[in-house]
């Protein structure tokens, strides 16, 4: 009866031990955006090739131009960064951004986006805006 009610004890201990582990591992994958700020921080945000309208483009075609000005066609940005330095990435970002904003503004779009902030402020669709 000893070495069964010692086997027992062992499994227990296993079966708790592992699901100890588990219950940590997920505990820490499950805070996310909880655990570094709002969880619904990034749940609104819009891809920059979206924020952009003409009265006579619909979607689709407001899509194919932000592509045509070298954006992606899911609406966000993506310059070619191989082997670039973390500062190198940002600025090729940042140029490809203004770059995709400035033909969208050739084409005739309006920037509807927020120019709050500190870089939204600097964007050329912020600098090209009328001040209200």
């Amino acid at each position: 009866m000893s070495t069964t009610l010692l086997f027992v004890r062992r499994g227990f201990i296993g079966v708790m031990a592992v699901l100890g582990v588990l219950l940590g591992l997920t505990a820490c994958g499950a805070g996310g955006m909880w655990m570094n700020g709002h969880p619904a921080a990034t749940r609104h945000l819009v891809p920059p090739g979206h924020d952009w309208n003409r009265p006579d483009a619909g979607t689709l075609v407001r899509d194919m131009d932000w592509q045509a000005c070298g954006g992606q066609r899911s609406g966000n940005i993506s310059p070619d960064r191989q082997g670039a330095t973390g500062r190198e990435t940002a600025d090729l970002s940042r140029d490809t951004l203004y770059t995709a904003q400035r033909c969208m503004l050739g084409k005739g779009y309006r920037y509807t986006g927020t120019c709050e902030g500190d870089i939204p402020s600097r964007y050329p669709a912020c600098q090209a805006r009328p001040s209200p």
